[in-house]
């Protein structure tokens, strides 16, 4: 009996410690395992330099891919692959000194090679002109030379993770692409499409050690289901916000919702080639018309900064307080058209002119911003006011890029288009030369032109205050809303820190509790 008895607590203490030990080892295991599950809103169109990363697919480019000249969270510009660079001949070369002892995903080293792979003849930043470089060549493997078309401040340049140096390994013998690598804090793992994209820690990566093992990027294109995700704990991580979901997702103590105000400016591109808005005072009237104000209290809730025609975010380099800025007047927008021949001859609300009506159509995107629509809906509301007709025409970016190529459109609703850092290269979109422009006006075209290869601070100052009451004048576009970045993470997310920069997500910090 008393044996049994030995042989039953011997039995129990041995379950104990083997139910303790498994607790333990779950536990231990649990905290090693870092996974954050991020959600956002589009696929990856493609991994390959040769094509631009739409949408979100940069959010996941800055976790693999890195660039030369990075922006700190304050858009500073700092050391990225390159540890310094100069120009010897006031902007136009420029020398960069490349980080050593830097390797790639796939174990082969980061030299000026990869540099001049990723900015040559395959890459998309090259064939479309958008970098201002003849030549790109290695010195020596650590030191690669840039010679511009002109003086330009190349490092702002190349803090786009759309144009990041890449392994020349990527590519298979035949020149096929294989797969991305970079020498970023993650490495691609797998991509399901439209489902979830998942990425590895970069066991050798060059800087400070990597708290998180794995990121998944979930794809959850309603944005509503994005915030859902985040309440359920499906996620960690939620991207594009919609404004209206901040204010309840901050009474959440299981939630932190991270805000800050980006370079992006949500703007009305014209197309000033074609009727109705060749005439710049029917361009006026539709900025008299429409209440940015209104917009952001009520159809952002109070998220954001209403432009009223301001061409730069308040954070952008060079924006200026003092400019002569758009607010609503109805009654001023309706004697611009009057002025210019439109009358409702019929009484349907509908102006018309030489029998024509005005009705115009507005392309929206659907891989950017859920703002977008909603944007575009009050403005078509607001015109419908003074007698405007708009109708709102939503496309995917392939058909809504050909459309606009094709000069087969009126306006566009653009999210700080050509925009990335805190320099104003998006005003370049205006210019004669740019297929995207629509616009024509030769002294523009000079300021822009003027203002970019200015060496002095303070003529560069001037140069662009006159670029911006040009565009406040002219109105190429108009310009809507300043945009206040949104992220939300869950409460076991401990690190981030959001930036004012956008696309950029920063996770080389990031660790969950």
């Amino acid at each position: 009996m008393r044996k049994n008895i030995l042989i039953l607590c011997l039995s129990f203490t041995l379950g104990v410690v083997l139910i303790v030990g498994g607790c333990g080892f779950q536990e231990e295991a649990g905290l090693e395992e870092q996974i954050l599950q991020v959600a956002m809103g589009t696929d990856i169109n493609t991994w390959d330099i040769d094509k631009f990363p739409d949408g979100d697919a940069r959010f996941v480019w800055s976790q693999i891919y890195e660039t030369l000249v990075r922006l700190d969270t304050d858009l500073n510009l700092i050391p990225g692959l390159a540890q310094s660079w100069e120009t010897t001949d006031n902007g136009k070369t420029w020398i960069f000194k490349l980080r050593e002892n830097v390797r790639f995903h796939d174990g082969t080293p980061f030299t000026a090679g990869a540099v001049v792979y990723s900015y040559g003849s395959r890459a998309y930043v090259t064939n479309t002109k958008t970098l201002p470089v003849v030549k790109v060549e290695a010195i020596d493997d650590y030191t690669i030379r840039f010679t511009c078309s002109g003086p330009v401040p190349l490092p702002t340049y190349l803090t786009h993770i759309a144009w990041p140096v890449v392994s020349p390994t990527s590519l298979e013998d035949g020149g096929r692409f294989r797969q991305p690598i970079g020498t970023g804090p993650f490495k691609y793992e797998s991509h399901s499409k439209g489902q979830e994209v998942t990425l590895t820690r970069n066991d050798n990566y060059w800087g400070d050690k990597i708290k998180l093992d794995r990121v998944v990027f979930k794809i959850i294109p309603e944005a509503a289901t994005r915030v859902m995700a985040i309440y359920s704990g499906d996620v960690d991580m939620g991207l594009k916000i919609p404004e209206s979901d901040v204010s309840k997702m901050g009474q959440d103590a299981n939630i932190i919702v991270h805000r800050k105000l980006s370079t992006f400016t949500d703007f009305i591109q014209f197309n000033c080639g074609k009727t109705p808005f060749e005439d710049v005072n029917v361009r006026k009237a539709v900025a008299y018309a429409i209440d940015t104000e209104e917009i952001v209290e009520n159809i952002l809730s109070g998220i954001g900064i209403a432009a009223q025609g301001r061409p730069y975010s308040p954070v952008m380099m060079y924006s200026c307080n003092d400019l002569p800025l758009y607010s609503r007047d109805k009654r001023r927008a309706a004697s611009l058209l009057a002025a210019g021949g439109w009358k409702d001859g019929n009484g349907d609300g509908i102006l018309e002119k030489d029998g024509q009506p005005l009705r115009v159509s507005m392309l929206v995107g659907q891989s950017w911003s859920p703002r977008e629509l909603r944007i575009a809906e009050a403005c078509q509301a607001q015109l419908k006011e003074i007698g405007m007709a708009l109708e709102i025409k939503q496309l995917e970016s392939a058909a809504l890029s050909s459309q606009e190529r094709e000069g087969d459109f009126d306006m566009i609703m653009r999210t700080g288009y050509f925009v990335w850092g805190p320099y104003p290269h998006h005003v370049k979109v205006h210019s004669s030369n740019s297929y995207t422009g629509h616009y024509h006006n030769e002294l523009y075209d000079q300021l822009v032109f003027q203002a970019e290869g200015e060496l002095d601070e303070e003529k560069k100052q001037q140069a662009y205050a006159e670029v911006q009451k040009l565009i406040i004048a002219y109105l190429p576009a108009f310009y809507l809303v300043h945009e206040e970045k949104i992220v939300a993470v869950r409460d076991n997310v401990h690190g981030y820190v959001i930036s004012a920069e956008d696309p950029w997500l920063e996770l080389r910090g990031v660790w969950l509790k």
